[in-house]
């Protein structure tokens, strides 16, 4: 993902202090992707988008799940930051939008799907920081997990008031026996993340 789960940073890091001697090889990929590499013993976990605990061959651990909101620009005679928002009258708006098979596109269209809605995106672009831009210099309005919106505070941030889009963020790996090396950082992923929630363990399959 692109830094959508704020605790890995710190969990590598701390991570990296304990177990100098072990080199931790990151990357970003689509979400998609991740389950068969996860099975192919191409990766060892994974930190990923995604709505459902249950993966074949795979345990997945909820790290944080949230309503994603409307990010608007900072104009004059706007609705104030916080003044809830239909998903009828967002999708009136010019939408800055991610490509499809982003995890944030995937809800966001489920979303509007479920309230019966169609939309036009005007903006279609594949980094977060972009997106962002587009929004503050007032071209259009962009749906994001309320954790991202929160890294810009000069944003008005503008809730749902039915049809949320979702963000569930979990770490994923094969099931079984885990390397050491894996199992340390698995734990530090878990400690360094302050939104972590419980939930059923996953059926096996």
């Amino acid at each position: 993902m692109q830094s959508l789960h704020a605790g890995l940073g710190q969990a590598l890091a701390d991570f990296h202090r304990e177990h100098p001697g072990v080199t931790v090889r990151l990357r970003q990929a689509p979400g998609g992707d991740v389950p068969q590499t996860l099975r192919d013993g191409i990766l060892d976990l994974a930190v990923v988008a995604l709505d459902t605990p249950h993966l074949r061959g795979l345990t997945t651990r909820l790290l944080t799940k949230e309503e994603m909101v409307l990010v608007t620009a900072p104009t004059t005679g706007s609705p104030p930051s916080g003044q809830p928002v239909t998903l009828a009258e967002t999708a009136r708006l010019p939408l800055v939008d991610f490509p499809r098979g982003w995890a944030i596109r995937h809800e966001v269209d489920k979303a509007f799907r479920s309230a019966s809605l169609e939309r036009a995106t005007t903006f279609e672009v594949n980094d977060v920081l972009t997106a962002v831009d587009l929004v503050r210099h007032g071209l259009g309005v962009c749906i994001v997990p309320q954790s991202l919106a929160a890294r810009f505070p000069e944003l008005p941030v503008r809730p749902f008031t039915a049809h949320a889009p979702a963000w569930t963020v979990r770490v994923v790996h094969p099931r079984g026996d885990l390397p050491p090396a894996v199992a340390a950082l698995l734990r530090r992923i878990r400690v360094n993340d302050p939104a972590r929630r419980r939930e059923p363990a996953p059926r096996r399959s």
